[in-house]
């Protein structure tokens, strides 16, 4: 148990750095839902009848780890991140081990410019509730977890002497931003959040598969020691390649392999309801950016990125009532924009809109 609290310290000084006071949580919501019975459906049950939908009531612990800047003052003590990754990750995409001396921990460079962020598990994966039946876990299932978890950090202390926040800003990678996405048409002006900052995301993102496949197979299939007891519902990806840049020269083979240590699962369901992300957040009121890779081998292909412009008017169409809308392609950065050499600027350009949202 010593070696076991010495590695986990470790882990917490290193990614996070000295800067950062980082504490683990465990926060319960209550979530009641309806989700499509066919958890195959693509628009996750907002076109779907009543007789084609069913209820989820429960209480789900969601695992998060918060982090705040120790050393100095916080630039806004009311405003918080909280950090959303996308599938089959887990929070460590958002704070992996300093690697061949670049840190790339987005948690950490927040921290030292000031910012506070809560970097959590979804429902069903890392350390958060993963229930028995994965098509439980769906789109209305997380999104709505996420919601009464921001609701629950504005109105509750997270800590002892952490106040309830003014403000939260979901800032998500890939599937992460869908599921920002699906609480602002879900929530509408009920949102609890101030802002989001989508990354890796595009309202078009292609087909996604509706089964197990042998590029995307069932967990228990394919590590059956750590998940063989886990529902085959469960999916898991044995390589995550083709969210790095093409060039390999790009970004150290290092970090893959800590990316392929670091996977966890994510659900059928989750991946075939990505189409929401082509509906439109009819109602939210709040500030929206888009983040891009221009080497994202999955969302920016055969050029897509490449008319700044044009991409960003039609992806605003979708945002008709938001305060304001912003997208942003970053050179030579992947699909994992924080797992590449590029990261830093992925990092600074965050950070900015963080502080710009934040006024």
């Amino acid at each position: 148990m010593l070696l076991f609290a010495l590695v986990i310290l470790f882990h917490f000084c290193i990614a996070f750095g000295a800067s950062c006071n980082c504490s683990p949580v465990f926060i319960p919501v209550h979530v009641d839902v309806f989700v499509p019975k066919d958890p195959t459906d693509v628009f996750a049950g907002l076109k779907s009848n009543s007789s084609s939908l069913r209820r989820v009531d429960d209480i789900y612990n969601i695992y998060g780890v918060f982090c705040q800047p120790e050393s100095m003052p916080t630039r806004d003590p009311g405003v918080l991140q909280l950090l959303v990754h996308g599938i089959t990750y887990t929070n460590q995409y958002w704070s992996p081990s300093v690697e061949e001396f670049q840190n790339y921990s987005y948690t950490a460079f927040s921290c030292d410019r000031g910012l506070s962020s809560l970097a959590i598990d979804w429902v069903g994966v890392g350390l958060s509730t993963r229930p028995a039946n994965s098509s439980d876990v769906q789109y209305p299932t997380v999104a709505s977890a996420l919601s009464q978890l921001a609701h629950h950090l504005k109105t509750v202390s997270l800590l002892p002497g952490v106040p309830p926040f003014r403000a939260i800003i979901g800032i998500g990678h890939s599937s992460g931003s869908g599921l920002l996405t699906f609480t602002a048409i879900v929530d509408g002006t009920r949102s609890p959040f101030a802002a989001f900052i989508l990354t890796s995301a595009l309202s078009d993102s292609g087909a996604a598969p509706t089964a197990p496949s042998p590029l995307i197979p069932s967990a228990r299939d394919d590590t059956p020691l750590r998940w063989g007891a886990l529902d085959p519902g469960y999916i898991t990806a044995p390589s995550r390649s083709i969210f790095y840049p093409a060039d390999s020269a790009a970004f150290s083979p290092r970090m893959q392999l800590f990316d392929a240590f670091t996977r966890d699962v994510g659900t059928v369901a989750m991946l075939a309801q990505t189409g929401v992300v082509s509906l439109v957040a009819q109602n939210y009121a709040g500030r929206v950016a888009k983040v891009l890779g221009a080497a994202d081998q999955f969302i920016c292909a055969d050029d897509r990125c490449e008319d700044v412009a044009a991409l960003s008017a039609a992806e605003g169409v979708l945002w008709p009532a938001a305060k304001s809308f912003e997208l942003v392609v970053l050179q030579n950065s992947g699909h994992d924009l924080n797992l590449d050499f590029f990261a830093p600027a992925a990092f600074r350009t965050l950070v900015g809109f963080v502080n710009k949202f934040s006024r």
